[in-house]
C-alpha cells in the first residue's frame, strides 16, 4: 500500500482516498507496474503563482453558513437537490470557494450525478449552482462537469477511444473550436510524433476518436488467461485537451486524464519450425509473448521415451532460451538433437527421415501465477544421407530398446546381427520377445528391457540403466561393419531384478496403503536390513540371498526359490482400553527361482502390484 503526506503551513496531511478526491490527486499503479502519482494545478497544498483578474466571490471570503449548492438531477434541470457544504461532502462533492477560484470536485458514480447518451457514448453529468448569501442579495455561480466513462474498445488490434467533442452540455449557444492536443504518459504529443508513432485521431459528427496500434510506443500490453487461453490488452494512459469559445465564455478548456485499456483478447500462439544451422537439429520457436510470461515446464514426445525440460532443471536433453525483439516481445526457442535415443523417426526412405513430434508447453504469468498450456503437433523431415557400409543407430523407449540397422539400398548385402556373442535368429527372437521390422533401407529391432542379453549396470530409484552390445558383420567375411554399445535408463516404479550372482534388488512403493506407510520405516525379515535408497513414496532395496532373513522356500527339480518380505512394523500406543494402531500394516513378498546350476542370464520383473501379502516375483 502507498502512503502520501504532504506538508504545508499547517502541518502535515495524509493523502487517504477522501482527501485525494476532496483535493484533486490520482495515485494509480499502471499495468507496467509504475507508481503514478497525478496532481492537479488547482490542487489542495499546491502552490500556485497565478495571477487573478477577477474573483468569482467579491469583498469577502465566503462562510459555510453563506454557502449552499443545488445540484440538478436530469438534463432538463427540473429535478434539484439543495444541500449545505457539508452534506454535498459528505456524499463525495467538494466545493472550494477560499480563494478567487471556485473549484467543484466530485467522484465518478456521485449520487448527485447523472448520466446521459451522447453520440452513443455516455457522459457523466455533475450540474450545479452555487448560492451565496450577500448582505442584501444572492450570488449565482453556475458549474457544470461532464465526463465521458466509456471504456475503450479493441478494433482489430487497435486500441479506440470516443468521446464527444465538444460535449453539449459544457457548450452555450453557438461555439467555435480551438484545438485539441493528444498527450501519453503525461507527456503532449507534436503532430510529428502522433505521425511516428501511428496513431490516428479524427473528427467526425461531433466525436473524437483516438486510436492506437497494437505494441505502439507509449502503450503498454499485458497478458492474461481467458477460459484456459493466453490472452492480451493493451492499456495507455491518456490525456485529452480541448478547447473551444462559445457565447458565454471566450475561451472553455476540458481536459481527460484517462488509464485506458481493452478487454483480454485471446492470442493464436504461432509454433514455428525453424531452420537449423545443424541437419541434426530440430528446432522450434513459440511467441509471441510479453515480458510476464515465463516459461515453466515442456513435454517433448519424439516417438520413444518422453523428454521434459523445467525452468528449475540443472540438466535437460532439450535446450530451451528466451529471446527479446525490439518492440519488448519474447518467444521461447526449443532445441532437441534428431540422433537421441528417445527421438524417433516415424519413417525413413526416399532420401529422408519423418518424424512426428508432439509439444505440451506450460507457461505463467507473473506476477500473478495464472498458468496455462500449450499442445502442438509437428510434423518434420530431415535429409536421410546415402550411406556407405551399415550404420547402427540406438533409440529407447519407455520399456524397450530400439535398434536401428541402417543399410540403405545396398539390399544386395549379406550381413548378420550379433548382441554379444550371440547371432540373431529367429530362435533369440522368439526367447527374448524380440520385434524385428524390415523396411526398405533399414532394419528394425525392437529389445524389451527385461529380455535375456540386456546387461543391467545401475539401478536406482530413478531407473535402471540397461544396455546391448550389438555388431553387424559381413556374412561372407565375418569382418565387423559397425559396433554400437547402447544404452537406456528406464523408469521403474515397482521392479525386482534376480541378478545372477545371487543378489535380489527390489523397488516397492508403499503409497497404495490408507494412509500409506512412509518408505524409510520399511525393513526386510531381519528389521536390521532396512531400504539403501527412499524417496516420497518408494524404497529400494538390495541384498544377497545368504542375508536379511531370506530363505529357501522351494525346491523344484533343479529349482531352488529364494523369499524376503518387506514390511512395516506398526507402532503402538499403550493405552487401558483400547490399543491403538499408528500407521497402516503394510507387507510385500519377494522371490526369485535359482537354478542349481548357474547361468548369467538375470531375470527382471515390472509389474503394478497390490498393497499389503503379495508376491513379487522373478524367476533367474
Amino acid at each position: 500500500m502507498v502512503q502520501f503526506n504532504f506538508e504545508d503551513q499547517h502541518g502535515l496531511h495524509s493523502l487517504s482516498p477522501q482527501e485525494a478526491t476532496r483535493c484533486g490527486y490520482t495515485v494509480l499503479i499502471s499495468d507496467a507496474g509504475d507508481l503514478l502519482f497525478r496532481a492537479s494545478f488547482l490542487a489542495c497544498h499546491v502552490n500556485s503563482q497565478v495571477s487573478i483578474q477577477q474573483s468569482y466571490l467579491p469583498g469577502r471570503p465566503a462562510y459555510e453558513a453563506d454557502v449552499a449548492i443545488m445540484f440538478h438531477k436530469d438534463q432538463s434541470g427540473k429535478e434539484t437537490v439543495a444541500l449545505p457544504l457539508r452534506e454535498a461532502a459528505d456524499l463525495g462533492c467538494y466545493i472550494s470557494l477560499q480563494t478567487s477560484r471556485f473549484v467543484l470536485r466530485c467522484p465518478y458514480s456521485s449520487p448527485l450525478s447523472y448520466i446521459v447518451r451522447e453520440k452513443g457514448v455516455d457522459l457523466e453529468i455533475v450540474s450545479a449552482s452555487v448560492l451565496h448569501a450577500l448582505s442584501d442579495d444572492f450570488l449565482v455561480v453556475d458549474a457544470s462537469i461532464a465526463c465521458a466513462i466509456n471504456k475503450a474498445e479493441a478494433d482489430g488490434s487497435d486500441l479506440l477511444w470516443t468521446v464527444p467533442y465538444p460535449p453539449p452540455q459544457l457548450v452555450r449557444g453557438q461555439s467555435g473550436d480551438g484545438g485539441l492536443r493528444v498527450g501519453v504518459n503525461g507527456q503532449t504529443l507534436s503532430e510529428a510524433d502522433i505521425k511516428e508513432r501511428g496513431y490516428k485521431i479524427s473528427q467526425q459528427e461531433g466525436r473524437v476518436e483516438i486510436r492506437v496500434p497494437f505494441r505502439a510506443p507509449g502503450g503498454h500490453v499485458k497478458s492474461g488467461v481467458v477460459k484456459g487461453q493466453y490472452s492480451q490488452s493493451m492499456s495507455v494512459d491518456l490525456s485529452l485537451m480541448n478547447q473551444w469559445q462559445d457565447q458565454r465564455w471566450p475561451l472553455t478548456e476540458h481536459r481527460y486524464f484517462r488509464h485506458l485499456k481493452t478487454p483480454l483478447i485471446p492470442q493464436h500462439l504461432v509454433l514455428t519450425n525453424d531452420e537449423p544451422s545443424s541437419g541434426d537439429l530440430f528446432s522450434v520457436s513459440l511467441g509471441l509473448f510479453t515480458p510476464d510470461v515465463h516459461l515453466q515446464k515442456v513435454v517433448f514426445d519424439g516417438g520413444g521415451d518422453l523428454l521434459t525440460w523445467t525452468q528449475k532443471q540443472v540438466a535437460s536433453d532439450l535446450a530451451v532460451s528466451r529471446l527479446s525483439l525490439s518492440n519488448g516481445s519474447v518467444f521461447y526457442r526449443l532445441n532437441v538433437s534428431l540422433s537421441h535415443p528417445k527421438v524417433i523417426p516415424e519413417h525413413i526412405g526416399g532420401g529422408s527421415q519423418v518424424y512426428s513430434f508432439t509439444l505440451t508447453f506450460t507457461l505463467s504469468l507473473t506476477p500473478s501465477g495464472e498458468v496455462f498450456y500449450h499442445h502442438a503437433a509437428v510434423t518434420h523431415r530431415a535429409p536421410y544421407p546415402e550411406l556407405g557400409p551399415p550404420r547402427l543407430e540406438g533409440k529407447c523407449t519407455e520399456s524397450s530398446l530400439l535398434v536401428l540397422l541402417h543399410h540403405g539400398a545396398h539390399s544386395d548385402l549379406q550381413w548378420e546381427l550379433f548382441l554379444g556373442a550371440r547371432r540373431l535368429d529367429w530362435d533369440l527372437v522368439e526367447m527374448g520377445g524380440f520385434k524385428v521390422k524390415a523396411d526398405d533401407d533399414y532394419l528394425t529391432v525392437k529389445i524389451p528391457f527385461y529380455s535375456p542379453g540386456m546387461i543391467y549396470e545401475k539401478l536406482s530409484l530413478q531407473g535402471l540403466v540397461g544396455g546391448v552390445n550389438v555388431s553387424v558383420v559381413d556374412a561372407k567375411s565375418l569382418q565387423e561393419q559397425d559396433h554400437l554399445v547402447h544404452k537406456c535408463t528406464f523408469p521403474a516404479r515397482e521392479l525386482l531384478v534376480c541378478q545372477p550372482e545371487g543378489r535380489m534388488v527390489a523397488i516397492v512403493d508403499t503409497t497404495h496403503t490408507v494412509p500409506p506407510v512412509q518408505p524409510n520405516r520399511t525393513t526386510l525379515l531381519d528389521p536390521d536390513c532396512g531400504p539403501v535408497e527412499t524417496d516420497s513414496a518408494r524404497a529400494l532395496y538390495i541384498f544377497s540371498l545368504d542375508s536379511c532373513g531370506t530363505t529357501v522356500t522351494q525346491v523344484v527339480g533343479n529349482v531352488l526359490v529364494y523369499e524376503n518380505q518387506i514390511s512395516y512394523s506398526q507402532d503402538f500406543q499403550s493405552l487401558d482400553d483400547p490399543v491403538i494402531h499408528r500407521g497402516a500394516p503394510y507387507r510385500v513378498t519377494v522371490r526369485c527361482s535359482y537354478p542349481t546350476n548357474a547361468t548369467n542370464i538375470s531375470t527382471v520383473q515390472h509389474r503394478s502390484l497390490e498393497p499389503i501379502s503379495r508376491p513379487l516375483i522373478g524367476v533367474k
